[in-house]
């Protein structure tokens, strides 16, 4: 059992790829599986190759460790975020490694899925914690973390997510914290670039 005594929400390092990889891989397998379709012991590569599981941002993007051991992340987007230069391999080495036709599908699926903030909104785009380490409230405390920084900003007056629709114990969990469902949306894109038909949007005001 974990001692959440010894809980630190800090923000990503370069070391932490591998640990916050583990978390991420565990969180949206199901989701990685349609992304890729490469075998499971190229996958780790993969995220780190293609700026899947990023490391590059200045700000707002979060593990949870416990005695050094990351058990949750959480990645927040919002309009004008500062970052540092992107870690993307170049497009010919992503080709010689994984091949034209992956590369090229992969790019495309990653924009289909991708979100970009509308100004005033902080985006959770990724938020997942380790299952063994579910249901302790880790999940509960990297949120208080993301709406204590939209409040410390005063170009933010929200906090959005999404949520799948089959993830019931994750949208009960963002109702209970003070999000409100805003829409459904149904995506045929959506469904071949990750495997999500419907998702809803969340959000919760800032005052």
């Amino acid at each position: 059992m974990y001692n959440l005594n010894n809980l630190k929400v800090r923000n990503i390092k370069k070391e932490d790829e591998k640990g916050s990889a583990k978390v991420f891989l565990e969180g949206f397998n199901n989701k990685i599986k349609n992304l890729s379709h490469i075998p499971e012991e190229r996958t780790y590569d993969f995220l780190i190759d293609f700026g899947i599981v990023k490391n590059y941002y200045k700000e707002g993007y979060f593990v949870a460790e416990v005695d050094g051991e990351i058990l949750g992340l959480m990645l927040l987007r919002w309009k004008g975020q500062e970052k540092q230069e992107d870690k993307v391999l170049d497009f010919s080495v992503l080709v010689k490694k994984y091949g034209l036709p992956l590369v090229v599908r992969t790019m495309i699926k990653v924009n289909i899925v991708n979100y970009n903030p509308k100004k005033g909104e902080m985006y959770i785009e990724h938020i997942a914690v380790l299952e063994k380490a579910r249901g302790l409230g880790i999940g509960s405390i990297l949120l208080e973390r993301a709406f204590n920084m939209a409040k410390s900003r005063n170009d933010i007056n929200k906090v959005t997510l999404s949520v799948i629709e089959e993830n019931h114990r994750a949208h009960k969990l963002y109702n209970k914290l003070g999000f409100e469902d805003t829409h459904d949306t149904t995506s045929l894109l959506g469904k071949w670039a990750v495997g999500v038909y419907k998702f809803t949007k969340m959000e919760k005001c800032i005052v």
